[in-house]
């Protein structure tokens, strides 16, 4: 019979998960806002750094809290099913936009819009990366922390990979007209909103990955991390199928 664990009842007082509130929830979004509705270009990288450094300090310091950590409280993939569905939400409400958009739209893409290629075989790369953290999923339950580590390692590259690949591809579609800024077209306005939300959760992936590679190598794997981390780069996967079929083939 497995060991039941029992743990005391007592408050969280951890303020990572606030700092990343803060700084995802408030200040990106205001950043945005004064560059692109105020046009206060100065005030929008100084709340755009801000947001940035409350995301990262915030996302790093509350990982902290369960990597490493091997027999920890487990709320990690709680946490993490309440994020991703909180994102859901999020992205529900752009969808819910884009259709609208595209519903009123006789032709699309709209007259003189050069359209991109669709990054088949890159998100067909991508989603294999959901096989290869499944394997380091497996050695973490298996007790061998260091095959983990590995795993997540090739999953990490590939992300990277990937991350670059939407890179170019931006820039490529700079080169055929699709640019932001007063003469940006719906399409171009789509192409980059969409694709950057998913880039930003390839980054925020990345992180996530990379901030439980050095305990594993140690020795130290926490299932807990294991399990929510597999569970994001999911998500991830999933999104990319979503921008895939929204962006480029409908």
């Amino acid at each position: 019979m497995s060991e039941i664990k029992h743990y005391t009842a007592h408050w969280h007082t951890c303020p990572y998960p606030l700092m990343v509130g803060f700084g995802a929830g408030l200040f990106l979004p205001w950043a945005f806002m004064l560059q692109f509705n105020y046009e206060q270009g100065l005030a929008a990288i100084v709340t755009l750094v801000v947001g940035l450094l409350l995301l990262v300090v915030g996302g790093l310091g509350w990982a902290g809290q369960t990597i490493g950590i091997v027999n920890d409280e487990g709320w990690a993939p709680s946490a993490m099913l309440m994020f991703i569905g909180t994102e859901v939400m999020t992205i529900g409400g752009v969808m819910a936009s884009y259709w609208v958009l595209r519903a009123q739209a006789p032709i699309w893409p709209p007259e003189g819009v050069t359209p991109v290629d669709a990054p088949l075989m890159m998100t067909i790369f991508l989603l294999a990366s959901s096989l290869v953290i499944g394997f380091a999923r497996k050695q973490g339950l298996a007790g061998n922390a260091k095959g983990f580590a590995n795993f997540t390692i090739v999953t990490l590259v590939m992300w990277v990979v990937f991350g670059y690949s939407m890179i170019t591809d931006w820039g490529h579609a700079a080169s055929l007209g699709n640019v932001l800024g007063d003469d940006a077209t719906a399409y171009a306005t789509t192409l980059y909103g969409f694709t950057g939300i998913h880039f930003a959760h390839i980054i925020f992936g990345a992180m996530i990955m990379m901030t439980g590679i050095p305990s594993a190598l140690k020795g130290r794997y926490s299932d807990s991390f294991g399990r929510a981390m597999t569970m994001y780069v999911h998500f991830v996967n999933i999104l990319g199928i979503w921008v895939l079929l929204q962006v480029y083939y409908w």
